[in-house]
């Protein structure tokens, strides 16, 4: 059995390349996008990311967000502890974003969905081609990817 949350090729590679950064950056915070009459936030994609993150290790800000000046909610919710900026504003496709920070460097990784469900259909048949030689529970389309 494999258990997806998102089939979107590029969503899944995001997660999967995050994940290997994290091991590397020890900063980072993430940027939901979507339109403005999506009602959850962060997205399910977003909150898996963050979760999918906590399993490699918790950022380490400079200034932790407790020690913050001002309103906390400024630097963004706490997500499995990531802090994540939901952005809900007409003109948004759907979009994941995570920024790591080093001194002198930044790497941005970024899935931008567009309006049709294609590159969510070309995972699922991806999906569906791999499942039939698995054994037991796979969680994520990257368990199934040749990576």
């Amino acid at each position: 059995m494999l258990a997806c949350g998102n089939f979107a090729l590029t969503a899944v590679l995001l997660q999967k390349f995050a994940e290997a950064a994290a091991r590397l950056i020890p900063q980072w915070e993430i940027i939901d996008y979507a339109h403005d009459d999506k009602v959850d936030a962060p997205s399910g994609t977003v909150r898996e990311l963050a979760y999918r993150l906590s399993k490699i290790r918790a950022p380490e800000p400079t200034v932790p967000v407790a020690e913050t000046v001002g309103p906390r909610e400024a630097r963004g919710a706490s997500v499995s502890g990531s802090q994540v900026h939901s952005i809900r504003l007409p003109g948004y496709m759907i979009s994941a974003e995570i920024v790591f920070g080093t001194p002198d460097q930044r790497l941005t990784l970024r899935h931008d969905s567009g309006s049709s469900a294609q590159p969510y259909a070309e995972g699922a048949l991806l999906a569906i081609r791999k499942v039939s030689g698995l054994v037991g529970v796979h969680r994520g389309l990257d368990s199934v990817l040749d990576l």
